[in-house]
């Protein structure tokens, strides 16, 4: 009898461990830059970093565009959606009082939800200071809270994606 428990301790342990790592790894307000700067470089077109808040519903997703070759960049679209439709109005208006430009949007393939949409372009670090910004003045989120970070559609390689 103790060996099934054992057994299905090591069984539970394992599928935690299994649904920890999907997330990606643990980071903090002050160490997620490196991600966002990964993702300008080595993402292909259409890469994204989630950046997801433990303990929380709250995430934030970053993507990567190529145009063309060398017209690349980041972009944050935050949806009008029934979950984030709260945070969606705050979120303009954090843009507007932090001066920066963004625009509103409908996704082709988002059945007309509208989008809040902000072009970082090449610059990882902006992308980084509103996303913190966001965490903590939108979300209230500490700095010291555990963040996962899942860099998906990249390469493996240190080398920069841009075209």
């Amino acid at each position: 009898m103790v060996w099934i428990i054992g057994i299905a301790l090591a069984i539970i342990g394992i599928v935690l461990l299994i649904l920890r790592g999907v997330k990606g790894p643990a980071k903090t307000l002050e160490t997620i830059e490196r991600p966002i700067f990964d993702l300008l470089k080595r993402g292909y077109d259409g890469g994204f970093l989630l950046i997801d808040i433990a303990r929380s519903k709250h995430f934030l997703q970053l993507r990567k565009y190529i145009n063309k070759p060398d017209e690349y960049g980041i972009e944050l679209c935050f949806p009008n959606a029934s979950w984030s439709s709260g945070y969606f109005q705050k979120l303009k208006e954090l843009c507007e009082h932090e001066k920066i430009k963004y625009t509103i949007a409908d996704k082709e393939d988002s059945e007309s939800i509208e989008f809040l949409c902000i072009d970082f372009g090449k610059d990882a670090h902006a992308s980084y200071k509103f996303v913190k910004k966001i965490m903590i003045d939108m979300f209230k989120v500490d700095k010291d809270a555990k963040l996962f970070v899942r860099l998906e559609n990249a390469a493996i390689d240190d080398i920069l994606i841009n075209k």
